[in-house]
């Protein structure tokens, strides 16, 4: 279990490490809030949230097929990327 535990923790760190796009916080969104969904889209990028049919809940709402990139996750969630 821990060993799962941390594999899991350094792909999503080579995840965040590897993204180069950079996003905005939402207006009146606290650090943790933003940084909640980060680490959402990273999970979601690795298929982590899909259900037990395979399908996520980001593509649910969107109405979409297929994998999903962390950016594709963080647009969908209304972030703005930074210039």
């Amino acid at each position: 279990m821990k060993k799962s535990l941390l594999v899991m923790g350094s792909l999503l760190i080579l995840v965040g490490c590897s993204s180069s796009i950079k996003f905005v916080k939402k207006a009146n969104q606290t650090d943790e809030q933003f940084r909640n969904d980060m680490m959402y889209c990273k999970g979601e990028a690795l298929g982590q949230w899909n259900d037990r049919n395979g399908v996520s809940q980001v593509n649910l709402r969107s109405q979409q097929m297929g994998p999903m990139s962390y950016e594709d996750c963080m647009l969908q969630m209304g972030y703005s990327q930074s210039q």
